[in-house]
C-alpha cells in the first residue's frame, strides 16, 4: 500500500466565503496518496507571520487585497514575490479575478507561480487538478494563462514594487515632489519612473489622473 503524504497548504484571500468555499471543495475531494492539511489567512501580513512559523508546502493566494496602514505588502503579488525569495521550496498558486493581459503578464514575470488560475474559470475539478499538478509536476496554468504565454513576446515591460508604490502613493494624492519620501529614489529618478509608467500605459502626454485610471483598470491599484 502506498504511503500517504501529508501536504500543508495555506490559502490566502480577504473574502472569507471564498476561503470556506475552497476548503469545502478540497475537504470533500480526494487527491491520490495525499492528505491535505489546510490553513487560512485573510491578510497578507497574517499570512507572512504564519509562513514564518509554519511548515507549508503550498501557498494559494489572491492578488487584490485592501491595503492596511503599516502593511509591508501592497498586494498578493508582493507576498508571492517574498515567498519565492525567502522560501523557494514553497509552491505558490495564484488565483485571481484579474483579467488584464498586461497585469497577468506582470504576475507571471514577478512571481513565476507554480500554479495560476483565473477565478472565473475555476471549477472544483480544475482546482483539484491544479493542486495535483503543482505537487507532482509544476507548473499548472489555466487555459487563459496558457494562451497568454503564447503571446508574451508582445509584452516588453514589467512593473516592479517601486512602480507599484509610486502608483499607490499617487492614488492617495501624494505629490510627485514628495514621492522620494516613500521610495528609495531621487526626485529625478521618480520623474523618470513616472514617464516610463505613462509610456507603458499609453498616456504619455497626459496627467496623473489618466495614468491612475489606466493603472486602476489594469488592477494595479
Amino acid at each position: 500500500m502506498d504511503k500517504i503524504k501529508e501536504i500543508n497548504m495555506l490559502m490566502v484571500d480577504d473574502h472569507h466565503m471564498i476561503l470556506e468555499g475552497y476548503e469545502n471543495v478540497l475537504s470533500r475531494s480526494k487527491i491520490k496518496d495525499i492528505q491535505l492539511n489546510i490553513d487560512k489567512a485573510d491578510k497578507c501580513d497574517l499570512a507572512w507571520v504564519k509562513i514564518g512559523s509554519g511548515n507549508y508546502h503550498i501557498v494559494m493566494l489572491d492578488i487584490n487585497f485592501p491595503i492596511s496602514e503599516g502593511s509591508k505588502f501592497l498586494s498578493g503579488e508582493d507576498l508571492g514575490i517574498k515567498i519565492k525569495q525567502e522560501y523557494p521550496a514553497i509552491k505558490v498558486i495564484v488565483l485571481t479575478v484579474l483579467e488584464d493581459s498586461f497585469r497577468l503578464n506582470n504576475i507571471l514575470d514577478n512571481i513565476n507561480p507554480d500554479g495560476f488560475l483565473l477565478k472565473g474559470e475555476v471549477t472544483a475539478k480544475k482546482l483539484i487538478h491544479c493542486i495535483e499538478a503543482v505537487i507532482t509536476s509544476p507548473p499548472y496554468y489555466g487555459s487563459r494563462i496558457s494562451k497568454l504565454l503564447h503571446s508574451r513576446a508582445t509584452h516588453k515591460f514589467s512593473l516592479d514594487k517601486t512602480d507599484r508604490v509610486i502608483l499607490y502613493q499617487l492614488s492617495l494624492g501624494t505629490k510627485t515632489k514628495d514621492l522620494p519620501e516613500h521610495v528609495n529614489l531621487s526626485l529625478r529618478a521618480v520623474e523618470d519612473r513616472k514617464k516610463k509608467l505613462k509610456d507603458i500605459f499609453g498616456v504619455k502626454n497626459e496627467g496623473n489622473n489618466a495614468l491612475l485610471e489606466k493603472a486602476r483598470n489594469s488592477g494595479y491599484i
